[in-house]
Order: structure tokens, then sequence, then C-alpha cells
């Protein structure tokens, strides 16, 4: 079967991967990480099975898993066609997903992509991206009986080209004029946006056009970057200065797919890692790390140069030696 979509998410607490297939074809994963203490044999790889199967309906596009209606349990949230429809779990089986019909939403235009994000009062928000008629806003009305309608939210964000993909919730340590996640936007044409609430931090046009924009923590600075990829394999790691780095995928091959984020092989713990689809092949980039994204000067680093450059006995030699000693260490 053709896997058409996928995500991860807490199902009851434990850790879920979803897959739906282009039959309509759910399959839910579990997959038990064995402790330390088993034995070396226990510990060989083994294949993942399925723990349940459901059938949804034909063409689903995307799958996103969340809370979005702010229940205080994820629901799971899919595209079809022109229709953003809402599952949950049911309380009363281990997995069986339910139609929540009430909270489905007709835009009446294809939607292209979707995201959630956390506002500034704590809930969260759903991010849909229609091409030709720009970006919705959905944020769920709840009262004490459950879920009782959406209530749309003023987005300010205008694009002259349609939207290809949006990612929200990106994690920043930086204090900002709004409380709300930031949210980064991509253009059929390849230009970027970083937006937080109403107000648009900064746009970047890059030298492809993107498929996949996603987002993962490349400098261990707390602070998530934003990572695109266009078709041919070119990667884009920016930060929320607009710091860019670019690299290019070592085969001169189409994309068919592309993911990064923190995974785990092994029990060293979730690392940073890219994932390239190309034709039959799954090429895995694991704990990759960057230092910085920015340019790093010599007052970035907590070292009294001035005092080493006023010693006349140390020649401009030995002093460049010793100023690359102390930035290499």
């Amino acid at each position: 079967a053709v896997v058409s979509t996928q995500s991860t998410g807490k199902n009851k607490g434990e850790n879920s991967l979803v897959v739906i297939t282009g039959e309509g074809l759910c399959y839910i994963f579990e997959h038990d990480i064995i402790p330390e203490s088993k034995s070396a044999e226990s510990k060989e790889s083994k294949e993942i099975a399925y723990n349940y199967k459901q059938k949804f309906p034909l063409n689903i596009a995307q799958l996103v898993i969340a809370d979005v209606t702010n229940r205080g349990a994820n629901d799971l949230v899919v595209v079809l066609d022109t229709v953003v429809r809402t599952y949950s779990w049911d309380s009363d089986s281990d997995d069986r997903l339910v139609h929540q019909e009430k909270q489905s939403y007709d835009f009446r235009r294809e939607v292209a992509a979707i995201t959630v994000n956390t506002l500034s009062d704590g809930q969260t928000s759903l991010i849909v991206c229609i091409p030709h008629d720009g970006i919705r806003v959905l944020k769920a009305i709840r009262s004490d009986s459950g879920f009782e309608d959406w209530e749309p939210v003023t987005q300010v964000a205008k694009f002259t080209s349609p939207v290809r993909d949006v990612i929200g919730n990106i994690g920043s340590n930086v204090a900002g004029d709004s409380d709300d996640c930031m949210v980064s936007f991509v253009t059929l044409e390849g230009l970027l946006t970083m937006y937080r609430g109403d107000q648009e931090l900064w746009s970047l046009q890059l030298d492809k056009p993107i498929f996949a924009l996603l987002k993962m923590d490349i400098d261990n600075d707390d602070n998530d970057e934003v990572v695109a990829c266009s078709w041919d394999g070119l990667t884009f790691f920016v930060d929320h200065k607009k710091n860019i780095c670019k690299y290019k995928f070592e085969e001169n091959v189409a994309i068919r797919g592309f993911c990064a984020g923190l995974y785990a092989i092994g029990s060293d713990g979730n690392k940073p890692a890219l994932v390239y689809i190309t034709n039959g092949h799954v090429v895995i980039y694991y704990n990759v790390e960057l230092t910085s994204l920015g340019v790093q000067t010599l007052n970035d680093y907590p070292f009294d140069f001035g005092s080493i450059c006023d010693h006349s006995e140390i020649t401009g030699e030995h002093r460049v030696k010793l100023i690359r000693n102390l930035l290499t260490t």
C-alpha cells in the first residue's frame, strides 16, 4: 500500500505512530523501548507490527495529532480535499477512532496544509492554508457540555503567492511582543516568512521552491530552527534571527519525501536527524548538529583577548596560534 500521510503523537499517554494509506486504511503502531537491563538477545531489533487498523475515507492527504479542541486529550485531525475532520480515541475502546461530525469544517476550497499553534491564552489553534485564498485560523469554542463550534481568529498574514506549507509551535526562549508561539509559512515561490501573533518577524526568499517545512533545534540553543527542503535535496536551516545555513543532499536525485526532528537509534536517546526519501532508498543523517547559524566574532567568547594581545613578548604568529587554540577548546 502507498502511504499518503503519517504523524506521531500521544495516544492515551503513549507515543504512537499513525499511518494512513491511499486506500484509507489507518494503522496505529506502538513500539516499546527495551530496558537496558534486558539481555543482549532481547535488544536485537525486531519488526514493528501495527496494534490497530481502521478504515478511513479515501484521499486523506494530511494528518495532525494534537488537542485542537482543547478538551485535554489529543485529537486526530485529517484533511479530506476541502474538509478538515476530527477523530477522537473512544474511551470505551483501546484504539478505536470515532469521527466527531460536529467538529468537521468544510472550507469549500482545497486545503494545502494544516498545523497547530499555541496562542497566548494557552489554547490551541488550527492553522489552515488554502491556495489562492490565504490563511484560516480556527479556535475551538467549548462550554461545560463540550465542543460548541469553531471560532475564526483574525489572521493578518497576507501572501501574493499560494502558501505551500506551514509549521507551528516553533519553540523559542526569546521574549516577544506576543506570547503566541511562532509560525512559519513558505509559498510556492520559496518565500519563507516567520510570524509571532500578528507580527511578521521576517521574510526570506529562498533559492528553490520548497515542498517540506519542518522544525528542530539543530544548534542546541533551546530555539527551534526552521528546516526547509527543496525537490532536489537543497536543505535550508534558518534561525529566529534570519541566519541561514544550506546543505545539498549528496545524491543528484529527486527527493520524494523529507523529515527532520529528534529521533533515536539505539539507546543513546533522541538526536537531531534528517531523513531523505529517494526512489527506493531512505537516507538518514543522525546526530546532526551545528555550533551556530550566525557569524561569531571574538566578542562572542569569554576571553580577555585585549590582555593577551598587549603582551609585547608574544609575536604576531604566536598571537594567532594562541587565539586559535582558545577558539577550538
